[in-house]
């Protein structure tokens, strides 16, 4: 894991924000300024969180990218710090799946080769999640984008589908709805997933 220095230098960023003080109440000490917390409340806030932006990250990027990606979030969180809400991990969440999805177009525009975009068309989508169920694994990579994603939010983030939905820009009652609705093609795909794996199983049992 990246400090936070660290993590805002490989961003670009050169200081740290000034830690707010307050008067001293220190009587007949005329000026006197007394830091409220050692720490700043922005280093709070990449202590109580960088673990959790990290992990999200890393179940959608291969490692090389994952702390590039952890240091431009909180490089926006320090520089936007006015706005961060009082619960701060949906909106750190938010910023990285917009950062992800900046760096995919990058490297898409990178590999700008016909034969190599062939490729990647008939491969399935990515999902850099470990899942031991090799059926759970094969429904969540035939899913759609959208369903992959608000479903790791909920099961592997740990988010409400009101954290979710400030991560996805959508309101309370839409994701809801969504998540019902991913559930249910998840559900599908694992049984399609099932019936596969059963099948060369009964096709060897009859030939005995």
């Amino acid at each position: 894991m990246l400090g936070v220095e660290s993590a805002l230098a490989r961003a670009g960023a050169e200081t740290l924000p000034q830690t707010p003080s307050r008067p001293c109440n220190a009587r007949g000490v005329s000026g006197h300024e007394l830091p409220v917390d050692p720490r700043s409340p922005f280093e709070l806030v990449y202590e109580r969180h960088a673990h959790a932006v990290k992990a999200y990250v890393r179940r959608r990027a291969d490692t090389a990218t994952t702390d590039d990606v952890l240091a431009e979030v909180f490089l926006v969180c320090w520089r936007r710090f006015e706005e961060l809400p009082p619960d701060p991990l949906p909106w750190l969440l938010a910023v990285a799946r917009r950062v992800l999805s900046t760096q995919r177009r990058s490297q898409r525009r990178r590999s700008a080769l016909i034969d190599r975009l062939a490729q990647n068309a008939a491969e399935p989508p990515d999902v850099y999640v470990s899942v031991e169920d090799g059926a759970l694994a094969g429904a969540l990579a035939g899913l759609g984008e959208a369903d992959r994603e608000l479903l790791l939010l909920i099961a592997w983030d740990g988010l409400t589908p009101a954290q979710a939905a400030v991560v996805l820009g959508a309101k309370p009652a839409t994701v809801r709805v969504r998540l019902l609705r991913a559930r249910q093609r998840l559900d599908r795909a694992l049984a399609l997933e099932d019936a596969a794996v059963r099948r060369p199983c009964q096709t060897t049992s009859i030939g005995a």
